[in-house]
């Protein structure tokens, strides 16, 4: 494959990243207007997150498993669509408990694609780029964090949540065309079997790194999930604000993705997810200061927003630096972690919020969210440590079947 080509099929799988990342983090944005429209409390309409999350925590690895031997451009394209009918079905429910059991179905999309676009990067690259390939298609989260997340907040705030819904359903279907054609055709991961899965759960090296993502996607979301609400209870946040600041947020994310993309393969994933921690870290710790306080408000998403989705792709590129053909599983794992850790997220901020009324719920947050990126600072110092001692084989990479030349 000539090098326009692969950056082409990369920059397509970015995209679909950003259109699966814009469907998952929308509600969020427009936690209020969803909450009004379906006639429920701010806490109910949180649990939209969790359910979701929680949906793809389990479906990651049994689809990953279930669709191993698929094209993975089939595959990809194919998730995409259910996208279209997920979202296209969400602008139209008018119930609670429809838009729950739609937003539980779309996610099947959420537990596919991601894992599995990265995976096919990684196919795609040479393996010496690998860890820039798969940085490179998981910016398209953090796009969609700047570009996709306020505008969906906007979209919500200004037309509607279904409209939200609409613009999402619309984008799949554009990213969906995109993938079928510049993506090859003939990629192909090796199906996991039973001593797949058993190599995987005995490697506590590649646990470890699982269980960081799970835990930083905990402290991000348990902010994330009540920013907007959070933000008009402490600043009084009109739409445009929120949208802005959640532009800061996803702007911050894309320079940090932007860097990992650069340095990855040269400093190492590890020591960029060390880093990332640090700056999620700093920006939890200043999110108690910014009641009354715009500028501090900004400041600690600007800080948060620099090392969150970086993150991820620095997580994504350790896996496949441990066992590259287990990746396809092993990314699914990591996909699995990321709404593991958008479900704990979610309901630990959903109980504070319930049970801390007011301004007081909001800053509470912390509490939860700062001990346990804590952990995951030595849990990643840990997986570093052992990866160092007990280098993994790097022989048995995943193959494609039929990459175009």
């Amino acid at each position: 494959m000539s090098a326009s080509a692969q950056r082409a099929s990369l920059l397509a799988l970015c995209l679909g990243n950003f259109i699966i990342g814009t469907g998952t983090l929308i509600v969020p944005g427009m936690l209020p207007q969803l909450a009004d429209g379906l006639g429920v409390s701010l806490p109910s309409a949180g649990l939209l997150v969790t359910a979701f999350a929680a949906t793809v925590c389990v479906g990651a690895p049994l689809l990953a498993t279930a669709t191993g031997r698929f094209d993975r451009r089939s595959l990809l394209v194919a998730t995409l669509v259910l996208y279209v009918v997920g979202h296209a079905a969400a602008a139209l429910v008018s119930s609670y408990g429809a838009m729950l059991a739609v937003r539980i179905a779309t996610s099947a999309g959420a537990a596919l694609f991601t894992a599995q676009a990265a995976a096919a990067a990684a196919l795609i690259a040479p393996p010496e780029q690998r860890g820039r390939a798969i940085a490179l298609v998981f910016l398209g989260w953090s796009v969609s964090s700047v570009a996709g997340v306020p505008l969906g907040a906007y979209v919500g705030a200004t037309w509607g949540w279904r409209s939200g819904f609409a613009l999402v359903a619309l984008g799949s279907a554009i990213a969906a065309l995109g993938v079928w054609l510049l993506v090859p055709r003939g990629l192909h991961v090796k199906p996991a079997d039973a001593a797949m899965w058993r190599a995987i759960l005995r490697n506590r090296t590649l646990l470890a790194v699982l269980a960081v993502t799970a835990l930083f996607m905990a402290a991000t979301f348990a902010l994330f999930v009540y920013f907007v609400p959070a933000a008009q209870a402490f600043v009084g946040a009109s739409p445009v604000l929120v949208s802005a600041l959640l532009a800061a947020f996803g702007i911050a994310a894309v320079a940090g993705n932007a860097v990992a993309v650069r340095y990855m393969d040269r400093f190492g994933a590890g020591n960029v997810i060390v880093l990332c921690l640090a700056a999620m870290l700093a920006g939890q710790l200043l999110w108690p200061f910014t009641p009354g306080s715009i500028a501090l408000l900004a400041a600690s998403v600007i800080v948060a927003g620099m090392g969150g989705f970086a993150g991820n792709s620095a997580q994504q590129a350790r896996l496949v630096a441990i066992a590259p053909s287990q990746a396809s599983v092993s990314i699914a794992l990591n996909t699995s972690a990321v709404f593991l850790g958008q479900a704990a997220g979610a309901a630990g901020a959903s109980a504070l919020i319930a049970h801390v009324p007011g301004t007081a719920g909001f800053t509470a947050i912390p509490w939860f969210s700062v001990p346990v990126l804590c952990l995951a600072v030595v849990l990643s110092l840990f997986a570093s440590i052992k990866m160092r001692a007990h280098p993994q084989e790097r022989s048995g990479s995943a193959h494609v079947q039929g990459r175009p030349a």
